[in-house]
């Protein structure tokens, strides 16, 4: 007897829950010569789950509960709204199903006789039901009641076969049997699901199918020590993991998926820590530019004023049409290596005197400024604003820049500018280990190394570092983790 074809759009016979096409077709699709071996354990235990999940309570749910129950469900589980750019369909086949039928905890009898409202619907039906499962049937049942969501980072990555990851609440490892999301991650993504382990086996169910990014490696861990501090004694368990804290997790990864969708412009500052806003501030001027330039010299820090008088255009008689020259303080605030910060630009021109800054503290020092040298000579008039993100939404289009590309590329394939590059790339490594980095709460990697914590926090680095690196082609400044994890003493 023949068996009938798998069509693209019907359940896969592997029993993952998902359509043939997204899941074990195009591994069926490749010839004979280069069949991928097929993991028995792994096949078996899908198809376990595929039988509890869509033949016992799935059904059950659906004949037992009332039909709003799946809403009040949606409710618990996501914020409202969701995101434009989350999918939903995508959100509630690979995540939310599972959720519901292994997670949920309703509160609500909904009128039913024999229903536990503190228990999932799948410890419900595994009591009620008990005779209508087999034995293997029922221990995958109670392996997911002891199973928890956590938040794990993809430490290495076997092709087809599994997945190395790190519980970054827990802090444990685990090798999980996976083969579609060893298609998609790498070492250093973060992802959101549930463990499930039996007979020595472990795949994840209902993992959330959208992944952070490993800048948010930093935030998870200081995630993990708020609820470790708020924890008696303070100490995190799997217990307390599929138990009171599981909605404060859950919300945290859908927190952290909302914000990556955020289109807002962040909030930027400059080195002084003000907010930017960039604003011409306009001056009736009653002297003449040459006099004010005069007067306001040593704003520039100069002594000699022909650098700038060079650049100046002239009339024919030779006077000043106009002059440009910045508004210099000494040192920076936020970088002690820098000399100087340009805090503005002044233009002179007849009549009028014109500054540019890049935030309001810097327009309203400026003024002051500027009355001190120049007396009753300037009369402030108008001030123009733009913020951030005007500014950048108002600039003109880039113009090709095919030659200039060219230029560039040409430039850099010089063996002195090369030689250039490899000093400024080692000097980079050579500061890095003394630097302080947000990422280690402030603390040099050095100093971060020499604490088990700090160590923690580096590794989740070297696996940014890593993911990054990975997106990137002829980085200058790739990260040699072997190197940096030597120096630091975390390579035995």
């Amino acid at each position: 007897m023949l068996t009938p074809k798998t069509g693209r759009n019907d359940p896969c016979s592997c029993g993952s829950g998902k359509k043939y096409k997204k899941c074990c077709m195009d591994a069926e699709n490749v010839s004979s010569k280069n069949v991928i071996s097929v993991d028995l354990k792994w096949h078996k235990l899908r198809q376990l789950e595929n039988t509890v999940v869509n033949c016992h309570i799935t059904p059950y749910a659906k004949k037992e509960l009332p039909t709003n129950a799946i809403k009040f469900a949606f409710m618990d589980c996501f914020p409202d709204p969701l995101p434009e750019d989350v999918d939903g369909e995508i959100l509630f086949d690979y995540f939310f199903k599972s959720w519901f039928l292994l997670s949920w905890i309703p509160n609500d009898t909904f009128g039913l006789e024999q229903f536990d409202p503190k228990m999932t619907l799948a410890q419900n039906y595994l009591i009620r039901h008990n005779d209508r499962l087999n034995n293997q049937e029922k221990r995958f049942i109670e392996a997911v009641i002891d199973s928890y969501y956590s938040i794990y980072s993809i430490v290495d990555v076997e092709l087809e076969k599994s997945l190395t990851v790190k519980d970054i609440l827990l802090g444990t490892l685990h090798t999980v049997k996976e083969r579609e999301g060893t298609r998609k991650l790498k070492p250093g993504s973060l992802i959101f699901g549930r463990i499930l382990t039996l007979d020595d086996q472990s795949i994840f169910i209902g993992m959330a199918p959208f992944n952070m990014h490993p800048r948010y490696q930093g935030q998870l861990l200081d995630f993990r020590d708020s609820l470790i501090e708020d924890s008696a004694p303070n100490v995190l368990t799997p217990e307390a993991l599929r138990s009171h804290l599981a909605d404060r997790i859950r919300k945290n990864y859908f927190d952290i998926i909302i914000n990556s969708c955020d289109k807002t412009f962040p909030l930027m500052e400059n080195t002084d820590g003000e907010r930017f806003q960039f604003i011409k501030s306009y001056f009736k001027l009653d002297i003449s530019p040459e006099d004010a330039f005069n007067l306001l010299l040593p704003l520039t820090f100069e002594e000699d004023p022909e650098e700038f008088l060079e650049d100046a255009k002239k009339d024919k008689s030779g006077a000043i049409k106009q002059l440009q020259f910045p508004w210099i303080k000494l040192g920076n605030k936020l970088n002690d290596a820098w000399d100087n910060t340009i805090l503005g630009h002044i233009t002179l021109e007849k009549g009028r005197l014109i500054l540019e800054t890049n935030s309001h503290e810097r327009a309203e020092k400026g003024k002051t400024r500027l009355s001190e040298l120049l007396g009753n000579t300037v009369t402030f008039q108008q001030a123009l604003i733009e913020t951030a993100e005007q500014k950048i939404m108002n600039s003109p289009a880039p113009k090709s820049k095919s030659t200039k590309d060219k230029t560039e590329s040409d430039l850099m394939a010089l063996p002195e500018v090369q030689e250039k590059l490899k000093e400024m790339v080692k000097a980079h490594w050579k500061k890095w280990f003394d630097t302080p980095i947000p990422a280690l709460k402030n603390k040099t990697p050095r100093d971060a190394a020499t604490t088990q914590e700090g160590r923690e926090r580096l590794e989740a680095l070297f696996l940014k570092y890593q993911h990054n690196d990975s997106e990137k082609d002829n980085n200058l400044f790739k990260a040699d983790i072997p190197y940096l994890k030597k120096t630091l003493g975390m390579d035995l």
